[in-house]
């Protein structure tokens, strides 16, 4: 008999799909100093669902509205920084990404962007999943 994704991937009831996402509900962010670069990112008619920290190199802060992702990358060619504005229609996929050790629903996050991928490690498992929520709910 086959397994049940439950069982398959340890999947618990805190991974089930959620509702889409609500405008008028407040953003969820970490630090106000996220929230302030993604606000002021922000453009006529776009609403931040949230600002999300990042641990580790790579991106460190991760943005969600209703119409793009915004990704602050500190690993930028050259010893750079960047502030990559990602609209939906360009995004390809977002994974989950984790060891064999790990639970598949892990921390961390990537987003392919053409053959691109930007990879986030979130604070815990419950943020990396809103982002993948987010996201995956408006790739559908």
């Amino acid at each position: 008999m086959p397994f049940s994704p439950t069982e398959r991937t340890g999947a618990t009831l805190a991974h089930l799909p959620r509702p889409r996402p609500s405008s008028s509900a407040m953003p969820t962010f970490d630090e106000a100093a996220h929230y302030d670069v993604v606000r002021d990112s922000v453009m006529a008619e776009e609403h931040i669902y949230g600002a999300y920290a990042g641990e580790g190199p790579g991106v460190v802060l991760c943005g969600v509205t209703n119409r793009r992702v915004l990704l602050f990358d500190r690993a930028f060619p050259g010893g750079r920084s960047a502030l990559t504005t990602v609209p939906y229609k360009s995004i390809v996929s977002v994974s989950y990404v984790s060891r064999d050790d790990e639970p598949i629903f892990s921390r961390t996050i990537a987003i392919q962007v053409g053959r691109t991928f930007y990879e986030i490690t979130c604070r815990g498992e419950e943020q990396a999943a809103e982002i993948h929520d987010l996201i995956t709910w408006h790739l559908m």
